[in-house]
């Protein structure tokens, strides 16, 4: 393990050893995500380093800003209109939360992102791997099979539209680790688990919110490829950054053209939706967001509470029938329901939340910093057609990773973190 200045307890090794564990379950298995963090806690409140680090918390940006978003919560189950066993409940969907502070404690100062990022990147291409031995029909890993539905083969352990982002961070991280690398076979290596991770998200998993997050950074790599070459050689830079684009391209072309490919099926869906208030899934995303934007407008300060919005959309579709009788807990856009249960303060405490977490990932190490900027603007898209901090993986793998690299950079008060080059 990685050299530290001071030698760390038994407990605050096993920690983050359970944490990086859990970290890698994330995108493998609920449950076992579960037990790695409850290790992860239990040997980490044992350890005499985590009630040392506590008093630091308060001056950590992105460890406050989780630590109130749960606390504006938790408040919230005094005045919401849902019952109040339900608000608990929700409530306890949002202990992620606590993850992000207790990793920053548990990893502060350490040399560990290193092993982190490589674990992660092992963990992704080998679900990518498994994916695509699905798709082609070597496999038959993972539940999605007991549906007997071709198009849900590659999802392995994750449905398309956790896959799809895990394979767009994937392809990142590939590509990240490719432009980075000086030794050709680790080039080669790097640059074809991007590939593989890319066709993975375009063409096998079919998850629509995937596809579109892929596009900007199949951009931002050819962007890369372009500045890191041109100075040692602008025609190879140009050639890289061509053959990225247009076999993006092709990708998308097949995605758009296949059977069962669901990017076209968008305005068909908002048109059946707007003609006959069918039931789709666009036109009751849209359906959902109208609803949203009524309650937010009757208490726009301080919301309806945790699990209001279930409560309140019960009222709003009883006696309605096909996409305006839907009854939800998740209007699937974590903006939207952060609004309706906290009004504009909670919206603000999640936003501030995804800003501290961005100001600390800029003063991390290049791959660090590139991973986590990757995952959140990954994460702060997808929240826009999906409740990202409320659902399980997406949930937790941006309040672990965030909280691991992020403790590994933070130095306290003494010495903080400055910048380090690209």
């Amino acid at each position: 393990m990685p050299s530290q200045s001071t030698r760390a307890s038994r407990q605050l090794t096993a920690a983050r050893l359970f944490a990086v564990t859990a970290l890698c379950l994330v995108p493998v298995s609920t449950a076992g995500t579960n037990i790695a963090c409850g290790l992860f806690a239990a040997c980490l409140l044992l350890a005499p380093e985590f009630w040392r680090g506590l008093p630091l918390l308060p001056r950590h940006g992105a460890s406050l800003a989780a630590l109130l978003l749960l606390g504006a919560l938790i408040i919230s189950v005094s005045y919401t209109v849902a019952p109040h066993h339900e608000a608990w409940g929700w409530v306890g969907k949002y202990r992620k939360l606590l993850l992000l502070p207790l990793a920053v404690i548990a990893f502060k100062d350490s040399g560990w992102a290193p092993a982190v990022r490589y674990a992660l990147f092992g963990t992704l291409t080998l679900i990518v791997v498994l994916s695509t031995s699905n798709y082609l029909g070597l496999t038959q890993i993972g539940p999605a099979y007991l549906a007997h539905e071709p198009e849900t083969h590659a999802w392995v352990f994750k449905n398309r539209i956790a896959a799809g982002m895990f394979g767009v961070l994937l392809f990142y991280l590939a590509a990240d680790m490719a432009l980075r690398a000086r030794e050709r076979r680790v080039q080669w290596a790097s640059a074809a688990v991007a590939a593989l991770s890319l066709i993975n998200v375009l063409v096998m998993l079919q998850g629509r919110t995937g596809q579109v997050i892929a596009l900007p950074f199949v951009l931002l790599v050819a962007l890369r490829c372009i500045q890191g070459q041109r100075k040692r050689s602008p025609g190879r830079a140009m050639a890289m950054a061509s053959v990225l684009v247009v076999g993006a391209g092709v990708l998308l072309g097949i995605a758009f053209t296949m059977h069962g490919g669901r990017l076209l099926e968008v305005r068909d869906e908002v048109r059946q939706y707007e003609h006959s208030n069918a039931v789709t899934s666009s036109g009751l995303r849209l359906e959902f967001y109208r609803k949203s934007l009524l309650l937010i407008a009757q208490r726009p300060l301080a919301g309806f509470g945790a699990a209001g919005l279930g409560t309140e959309f019960e009222q709003m579709t009883r006696g309605k029938t096909e996409a305006a009788g839907q009854m939800t807990y998740n209007p699937h856009n974590e903006y939207l329901l952060m609004a309706v249960q906290l009004g504009a303060v909670g919206l603000l405490l999640f936003l501030n939340l995804l800003l501290q977490i961005a100001r600390g990932a800029a003063r991390l190490d290049g791959p660090s910093r590139h991973l986590l900027l990757a995952w959140l603007a990954i994460f702060t898209a997808g929240c826009l057609a999906n409740s990202l901090l409320l659902d399980f993986a997406e949930g937790h793998m941006m309040m672990l990773l965030g909280g691991i690299l992020l403790g590994c950079g933070y130095r306290g008060a003494k010495s903080p973190a400055a910048p380090i080059p690209n």
